[in-house]
């Protein structure tokens, strides 16, 4: 019997120390990045006191819906950079810790690449000699790629609940380049094609300028 109560004993202390460690690493999942087409996935590790990395990767290529303006668009992306939290973690005993809580800041540097098929439409329309009007429709495939290459900046608050789950709400702004590369040999002379979308899926651009915009919803699990 004593010796089933010492078992007990020292299992509940094994237990209290485990729950006591501070998380090392913290992994998430982009919530709603299957709306954008992508599946993405975040790696939160300590670093030092209130600073972490974090790496995100993800697919390209998910299609929930026919909103999109590729019709079929597969690739990846991938980023890197540290997180740093407005305010230092204390826990006594350890030194540079983090609880991965609290606003932040990130810079990152985010590369982007996938191919793509569209449908081009070319819409015509004449009169004949004796002005009888006619129209066409004539649908054309297009094939090709869209790398790109950008620093972003981000802000983000994250949550922690029982030392186990988090929550991490941030958006971005940044600029890059891009290059695409389109096979429109089998167009019309005269056409109205741009191969360059605005839309770029990790990513939106605004117009034909540099500048882009991220943000997102991340659920994770912090693990020792």
């Amino acid at each position: 019997m004593k010796r089933i109560l010492a078992g007990i004993f020292m299992l509940t202390v094994i237990s209290t120390q485990a729950q006591t460690e501070p998380a090392t690493k913290n992994f998430k999942y982009d919530f709603f990045s299957p709306v954008a087409g992508c599946f993405g996935f975040d790696l939160e590790t300590w670093y030092r006191n209130s600073v972490t990395m974090e790496y995100k990767a993800g697919l390209i290529g998910l299609k929930l819906g026919d909103y999109f303006g590729n019709e079929q668009f597969i690739g990846g992306y991938f980023s890197i950079g540290p997180k740093f939290y407005f305010q230092l973690d204390k826990m006594e005993g350890i030194d540079n810790y983090s609880d991965f809580s609290g606003f932040y800041m990130k810079p990152e540097i985010l590369l982007n690449y996938f191919s793509f098929t569209d449908t081009y439409t070319q819409y015509e329309w004449w009169f004949d000699d004796f002005g009888n009007y006619y129209e066409n429709l004539t649908d054309y495939e297009v094939k090709g790629s869209d790398m790109s290459v950008s620093l972003m900046m981000g802000l983000g608050r994250q949550w922690t609940f029982r030392d186990i789950v988090t929550l991490d709400l941030w958006f971005a702004l940044g600029y890059g380049g891009n290059w695409v590369n389109a096979d429109t040999d089998n167009l019309p002379e005269e056409n109205y094609y741009n191969p360059d979308q605005s839309f770029k899926y990790s990513y939106v651009r605004f117009g034909d300028s540099p500048m882009i915009f991220d943000g997102g919803l991340s659920v994770g699990i912090l693990l020792k």
